[in-house]
């Protein structure tokens, strides 16, 4: 979420970065408010995901209708917002990625290795000192991922029921992946134990993986003219199928779509502090050339050791929250569409990513046929 709008940005995040933490917090009302929406199709799906309102205009435009005075926060402002809701009237058009980007990218361990960075930082001087800019970045930080959001807002995930958002969090990725993450998490969290509901995907994994397998044998036979060609298009479209009705399964009326936005919305901040060598990555002694070679620095410096695979979690986040967001259209269920899985282009270059980069993560080779006990 904040890398779109950052990408709408003439200096992307370094813009970004500047806005008022108030001013972030309502962007994220407004993408909320202005989601894709279409009624057609149920409620739960990619393009209709919840009928939970925002804001609404009462509150909404009041704000917007008084931007800030600073230049840069203005017309990012009135860039974004135009982007979001464009004068020609099109409305209800927003989509954010699929809850498995979230996991991928917490899954590096950066939300706790951030949490270790502010401590740092409002507490004393071990890190040094930071410039303007990563003043501007830890405030924004510290009150939109590290304090309870005041009631009301699309972020408040928080009550005395679910006390603590690590908690809500790991309870998603386990009702929608039935995995948990790879790590304890720190601070208040770690004694707030994880509800881990009835209703999870358990064959997630398995069903994925066989996916996964069926989808490399129709990249490695696309090519082939003449024999017996073993892509088996009815059983891509069988599994795509079971993945596509346990993952709806999770999201009937609309549910998990408010925790998924608020998390997809919070790994992005995070994936967007990496991106570049912007001042917190300056400040804090981390240039490098790569999102995963910035945290590995930062995650010395702090004491805290990143995941040694961050750069595969990176790389597989959007690739397989975009695949999966298609089989959760349904698009995939007609043995007709199969094939723009393993047919040269985007689709095709996406599901390579997801076979390259599942297959470090798990230690079990996407690319080498199923083994069968005899």
């Amino acid at each position: 979420m904040f890398e779109a709008f950052a990408n709408l940005l003439p200096n992307g995040a370094a813009d970004l970065f500047l806005f008022n933490p108030s001013d972030l917090v309502a962007l994220l009302e407004y993408a909320w408010d202005h989601r894709l929406n279409d009624t057609a199709f149920q409620t739960g799906d990619p393009r209709h995901r919840s009928d939970l309102p925002g804001m609404g205009g009462t509150w909404m435009g009041q704000f917007f209708n008084s931007p800030p005075v600073g230049p840069i926060q203005s017309n990012g402002l009135l860039t974004i917002l135009g982007a979001i809701n464009p004068p020609e009237g099109r409305f209800n058009s927003l989509m954010w990625e699929h809850l498995i980007y979230a996991y991928m990218v917490e899954n590096t361990r950066v939300y706790e290795v951030f949490r270790r960075v502010i401590h740092e930082l409002v507490h004393g001087e071990k890190l040094g000192s930071v410039r303007q800019g990563t003043q501007n970045w830890l405030r924004s930080t510290e009150q939109l991922f590290y304090s309870d959001p005041p009631p009301f807002y699309v972020n408040s995930l928080t009550s005395h029921v679910r006390p603590v958002f690590d908690a809500v969090r790991c309870n998603a990725y386990y009702r929608m992946f039935g995995m948990d993450l790879n790590h304890k998490p720190e601070g208040p969290a770690a004694a707030v134990p994880c509800v881990k509901a009835e209703a999870s995907n358990q064959d997630f994994v398995t069903t994925m993986e066989e996916f996964l397998r069926e989808v490399w044998v129709g990249i490695v036979n696309v090519t082939n003219t003449s024999g017996a060609v073993p892509t088996d298009n009815a059983k891509i479209a069988n599994l795509a199928t079971r993945l596509h009705d346990m993952l709806m399964s999770r999201r009937v009326y609309g549910t998990l779509s408010r925790e998924e936005f608020v998390t997809v919305s919070m790994m992005s901040w995070f994936r967007l502090t990496l991106s570049d060598n912007l001042p917190i990555v300056t400040d804090l002694r981390a240039e490098a050339a790569s999102p995963e070679e910035r945290l590995f620095k930062i995650a010395q410096r702090v004491g805290l050791p990143a995941h040694g695979l961050s750069k595969s979690f990176f790389e597989i986040a959007q690739p397989i929250s975009h695949i999966l967001l298609l089989i959760e259209t349904g698009a995939l269920n007609d043995v007709a569409a199969v094939p723009v899985l393993y047919t040269p282009g985007p689709v095709e270059a996406r599901m390579r990513l997801i076979i390259t980069h599942w297959s470090i993560i798990s230690g079990r080779e996407m690319r080498a046929g199923k083994v069968s006990p005899s």
